[in-house]
């Protein structure tokens, strides 16, 4: 049986009107898996209980907690079924609607002119803050269009540095995955404190006149759209899935490097939703067209939330790529310099053998196609206790520390 709000998204995908999804009631559930067995089990469940649990946090280690979120409707049932396996469960978040409704709300600060980075923003808000940053800092900074979503939605980069010849290139990107809003929130803060430190702040000078940063902060514009206009926790793209009445693709299950082999799903209705064939995804044809155009990218980063890791590939096996431990040098550095300012500790190491193996995703191409040495798939805030819904209030710090990060890969470029 499919949970009620899988039908809702369902129906909505076959184009019957039923407004923005309401979460009240809902709730987010945690286990702490003892041992391997527990996992297993877990990974069984999410099977057996297809539609009517959303995993946030998937099965994958011992020790490593499970998220999964669950309408009113099936709470009883999906705990019952866990203390039959033996398995506790804590609840994590008590109201999912609350949270999703805080995030929403705006700051005074929000009504002026004034960009605020202290609130989240619709798609619209965003493609306009691009062209505003790129027309305010045009000694820097300059936008390109590098092409449309599915539902014909700009897909916007911004070009940040000071005019140079054969600069190395980083490569940052955000908004992969439509519910992780404060990815491409920590995004557009980090970007207003390179350019507003530049002249003034000696490093970020220094960053930005050495090197070329391709700043990407909304990958998937027709996902994030649809999470404020129809459904908070949708993830996948938008376009349709022939032969199935399911809508969308996990864009990071659609890259071209083992695409498909494992920890991803051939089943249209699934989070995890490889699609028919690799670049299926208008949104990632088209990135991954005009990564190959440039030469001397030196650092792709993919930006995620939530669970505070800072991960490298390999995302399709456990095995470790040729240049591991310098790719996990340049990471426990970043993840040093974030910690350093509020403390907030972060994971290092392999996808696969941080999380769980995942095939055909972005870190993996970037590295095993299109040949970027330090290839990074960060993990921000929080561990899972708002989880996709962290608050706003959470945006400036998030922002600080990664900058920290940044800056810290930043550094090994420059002469």
């Amino acid at each position: 049986m499919m949970g009620l709000f899988k039908v809702a998204v369902l129906l909505a995908s076959l184009g019957v009107c039923l407004g923005t999804i309401n979460y009240d009631g809902f709730k987010v559930f945690r286990v702490n898996p003892r041992d391997d067995d527990e996992v297993r089990t877990m990974g069984f469940l999410k099977t057996l209980l297809e539609g009517k649990l959303d995993f946030w946090a998937e099965p994958r280690h011992a020790g490593k907690p499970i998220d999964f979120m669950v309408g009113p409707n099936f709470q009883t049932e999906a705990l019952s079924v866990l203390s039959k396996h033996g398995i506790e469960a804590e609840v994590f978040i008590d109201n999912v609607e609350q949270l999703i409704e805080e995030q929403k709300q705006r700051s005074e600060v929000s009504t002026s002119a004034a960009f605020d980075y202290d609130s989240y923003h619709t798609y619209d808000e965003i493609n306009q803050w691009v062209s505003d940053i790129a027309s305010q800092y045009s000694n820097i900074v300059t936008e390109e269009l590098l092409g449309t979503s599915y539902e014909g939605r700009q897909i916007k980069l911004l070009k940040i540095g000071k005019s140079g010849f054969n600069k190395p290139i980083i490569w940052l990107e955000s908004g992969v995955h439509s519910r992780e809003w404060l990815s491409p929130a920590t995004m557009l803060a980090m970007v207003n404190m390179m350019v507003q430190g530049y002249g003034s702040d000696s490093t970020i000078t220094t960053l930005l006149d050495q090197i070329d940063w391709y700043i990407l902060p909304m990958f998937n514009p027709d996902g994030y759209e649809y999470t404020w206009s129809g459904d908070r926790m949708w993830r996948k793209t938008r376009s349709p899935t022939y032969l199935s009445a399911c809508v969308g693709t996990d864009p990071n299950r659609n890259w071209d490097h083992h695409w498909c082999e494992t920890g991803a799903s051939n089943f249209p209705c699934s989070d995890t939703y490889c699609g028919t064939a690799a670049h299926t995804e208008i949104e990632v044809k088209t990135v991954t067209d005009y990564i190959l155009t440039l030469r001397n990218v030196q650092v792709f980063v993919d930006f995620h939330c939530y669970s505070q890791y800072w991960m490298v590939p390999w995302g399709y096996t456990k095995r470790l790529p040729a240049n591991y431990r310098d790719q996990k040098a340049l990471a426990d550095k970043a993840v040093a310099a974030l910690s350093s300012v509020y403390g907030t500790q972060y994971t290092t190491g392999s996808i696969a053998n941080i999380i769980y193996e995942a095939a055909g995703s972005s870190a993996d191409w970037a590295y095993g196609v299109a040949g970027i040495p330090y290839s990074f798939a960060p993990e921000l805030r929080d561990t899972g206790s708002y989880g996709f819904l962290i608050p706003a209030r959470f945006i400036k710090d998030s922002a600080i520390e990664t900058l920290e990060a940044v800056k810290a890969i930043g550094n090994n470029f420059v002469v």
